[in-house]
């Protein structure tokens, strides 16, 4: 039986928190190659103490911090960079204990995290010589070529990698495996390998893969799968397994499209988990499309348990949106809020992403997206643009002369503002995230600041004097 061992990366960055993230991917990889006979174990760098898991709301929370010293391309920002995860000399542990290992298989997530990818490859080779690596992942995706220059695996897989990791491996290893006997439906892939994972506090759901829209600043059309639904039955079928074997309450959506097709997809999903009445809280970590969400949808959603809620808004200019091919309207997000407060949802549920840092985009389009936000009562959730290579960004990016077409990916992280040009400012930022931390903790209070007509406009007033 081949030994094979997964690796999930650190994070290297000026800041990281544990919000529902897992390397969902591979544990779905982890789980086929359990189903074709492969010995499979996996070293978490993500992996949180048990001290930081405990007591914490909805399972999430912050990841142990290590400061390290920036690379020179990052030298001009005034904040720590850190390694975020497991202690190396742990994760050095670990890779001993693995010493028979036949193959390594490591995932990567965000292109600026490279470096946590470069770091645990090197410290693979010096302590597992001669055991092939096998890179996959959205950074080996969207930039195989500086990941083959920098990481320099012996094997690179792009886009989704559960069926191409069992051929390839079937290729290496001349195994026996015919492409008779791989599933063809998203419902025959197994479960994801929670059961790998130490400490979990929460687990992730996906109903479907990829997203029938194409937007501007997403690079989904390029890292997953053509958009394919499940079968709500059998969604429901894992949400009891799960509950069932884990015994955990907090469920997160990874889902990127989960409101398209509704009546047939998610509505039927939720009325079956109310009719289990699983005491179950359902998070939802990517945006969800507001222009779907009437009131018989809201009100699912308060009776299946939903816990936190974030709408994808991106910016009240309509004309930005349009060119963006954006998913919903100043309408329909007015719409949306008004249903899910008549549900029963408060202000603290529910969030609105809001893009800053867009190619051209001025300081006074951010500002009212935020205010427009905080006018309906509910939080901003504030958004940072980051160039993603190979998306219309990106090229108009590129085109404005904000970034080379060759731009060290450390350069593109969102945490750093990279295209602060116009009036922007990396203290423009700071002051517009402090501005928005205020109004969302009026919010949560149920004030709405600019809406009062006194004191609103004396607000406004005393704002445009500053």
């Amino acid at each position: 039986m081949k030994k094979l061992l997964l690796i999930n990366p650190w994070i290297y960055d000026f800041t990281a928190y544990d919000l529902w993230s897992k390397p969902l991917g591979l544990l779905y990889i982890a789980s086929f190659l359990r189903q074709y006979g492969f010995d499979v174990q996996l070293i978490d760098c993500m992996e949180r103490p048990l001290s930081q898991t405990k007591h914490k709301k909805y399972g999430v929370g912050p990841y142990r911090r290590e400061i390290i010293e920036k690379p020179a391309v990052l030298e001009h920002i005034p904040r720590h960079y850190a390694r975020y995860g497991i202690p190396e000399k742990t994760f050095i542990q670990q890779l001993q204990q693995h010493s028979k290992a036949d193959a390594v298989l490591m995932t990567s997530i965000m292109t600026y995290w490279y470096p946590g990818v470069q770091h645990a490859a090197e410290l693979v080779r010096k302590y597992l010589p001669n055991t092939p690596l096998i890179l996959g992942g959205i950074y080996a995706t969207l930039l195989p070529q500086h990941a083959r220059m920098h990481i320099q695996p012996d094997y690179l897989i792009t886009g989704p990698g559960e069926l191409k990791t069992i051929r390839l491996l079937s290729d290496i290893w001349n195994l026996n495996i015919s492409e008779q006997e791989l599933p063809k439906y998203l419902d025959d892939y197994p479960y994801p390998a929670f059961d790998l994972l130490n400490n979990l506090q929460y687990l992730i759901i996906m109903t479907e893969r990829g997203c029938p829209y194409d937007c501007s600043f997403c690079a989904q059309k390029k890292i997953a799968m053509p958009y394919t639904r499940r079968n709500p039955e059998r969604v429901i079928e894992e949400f009891k397994d799960r509950y069932r074997t884990f015994q955990l309450r907090d469920f997160a959506f990874y889902d990127d499209a989960l409101f398209i097709a509704k009546d047939r997809h998610i509505q039927p999903i939720l009325e079956s988990l109310i009719r289990t009445a699983m005491p179950l809280r359902l998070h939802s970590p990517n945006g969800l499309f507001a222009k779907y969400v009437d009131y018989e949808l809201a009100s699912l959603m308060y009776r299946s348990g939903f816990k936190t809620i974030r709408l994808s808004f991106e910016t009240s200019n309509e004309s930005r949106r349009a060119d963006m091919y954006s998913k919903v309207t100043n309408d329909d997000m007015i719409n949306a809020v008004a249903h899910l407060k008549q549900a029963g949802f408060k202000a603290k549920d529910i969030e609105a992403y809001v893009l800053m840092g867009l190619p051209g985009q001025q300081i006074s389009e951010v500002i009212a997206s935020v205010l427009f936000v905080h006018n309906l009562g509910v939080q901003v959730r504030l958004a940072s643009f980051s160039p993603i290579h190979d998306t219309r960004e990106f090229d108009k990016a590129v085109q404005a002369g904000l970034i080379s077409a060759d731009i060290d990916p450390l350069l593109t992280n969102k945490t750093i503002f990279p295209l602060s040009g116009n009036d922007f400012s990396y203290e423009s930022f700071r002051k517009i995230r402090t501005f928005t931390q205020i109004l969302n903790e009026a919010a949560q209070r149920e004030l709405s600041l600019f809406t009062d007509p006194l004191l609103g406009a004396d607000i406004r007033k005393i704002v445009s004097q500053i």
